[in-house]
């Protein structure tokens, strides 16, 4: 781990630093964001962000508004990211760390090449190396903490639910990729079932509401007329999509909650909320406030 610390500017109260992974093999750059006043003897919940170099200060922001109106408590927001000179070249590997599983041709198409299922490694991660180091360096309480993730962060997110849902408390998937690998996520959700009695945990999972075959397609349309240098993948991106089918998130997230809802755990807590008129990428802002603000028990679904 570097033994540097480095405060963000313009973020008060925020720092961070990198830490080498020995279950990953890569080095994680940790965003920090911290209680405006810390009291002594208190431990805080986290609330963990995946995509921390695209997620963390929205998230944090928005924590902060709602701590202020009493509506989330007072937390250590931790952004997991990479370290880079851009966005593009920080979030390289996040495919990677978020597939629970090898991905078949149609996963190779969507993510641009074929990936190690790094999940169960990333997973082991923030379990074993970024949790302990967490509750050394800061008064933070790990086994009171939130995970949000987006998209194939939404989807490792959902697979931490199903396999090991006691490493957080409290969930917020948005937009999980739950069409990963053909609905694999039924197999998962089946397999804890027939091993399991509970699941103690609240759950907030959300989609735009334009997530659905007819708006993704055009969109994609769209993006390739305005963007030439993308043109020839998304062109054939579209084409393969026709052919095999597009995914729908917003029709599997409302069908994701009412499973596990239907298995009646006794401290299962799980809500679907859609975002109306958004989408993939205009959603994620919308399903924070929301997710925190359910998880939480200040949003009454």
């Amino acid at each position: 781990m570097s033994a540097i610390t480095s405060q963000m500017n313009g973020l008060f109260d925020a720092e961070y630093f990198d830490i080498k992974s020995q279950h990953v093999d890569d080095t994680f750059r940790i965003f920090v964001g911290k209680p405006a006043a810390i009291q002594p003897d208190t431990s805080y919940p986290t609330i963990f962000a995946l995509d921390g170099n695209a997620a963390f200060s929205s998230l944090l922001g928005t924590q902060r508004m709602l701590t202020q109106g009493g509506e989330v408590p007072a937390s250590f927001v931790i952004g997991i990211g990479y370290q880079g000179n851009t966005l593009m070249e920080a979030m390289t590997n996040r495919n990677r760390d978020y597939a629970p599983t090898e991905p078949g041709e149609n996963e190779a198409r969507a993510l641009g090449g074929l990936i190690p299922a790094g999940g169960p490694a990333f997973l082991n991660f923030i379990q074993r190396e970024l949790m302990p180091l967490l509750t050394e360096r800061y008064p933070v309480d790990v086994s009171d903490s939130t995970i949000q993730g987006v998209s194939l962060g939404g989807l490792f997110a959902a697979w931490v639910l199903l396999a090991q849902p006691a490493t957080f408390k409290r969930y917020i998937l948005g937009s999980p990729a739950l069409w990963w690998r053909d609905e694999q996520v039924w197999e998962w959700e089946e397999e804890y079932a027939a091993r399991h009695t509970d699941i103690d945990a609240t759950v907030f999972v959300s989609a735009g509401s334009l997530e659905i075959a007819e708006h993704v397609r055009a969109h994609a349309v769209a993006i390739a007329k305005e963007t030439p240098a993308l043109r020839e993948y998304i062109e054939s991106m579209i084409a393969w999509s026709d052919e095999h089918g597009w995914p729908e998130i917003a029709k599997l997230t409302p069908t994701f909650a009412r499973r596990l809802s239907e298995r009646r755990y006794p401290n299962l807590k799980i809500h679907c909320h859609n975002m109306v008129d958004e989408n993939h990428m205009s959603a994620p802002p919308a399903m924070t406030s929301r997710g925190l603000r359910y998880v939480h028990g200040s949003w009454a679904a």
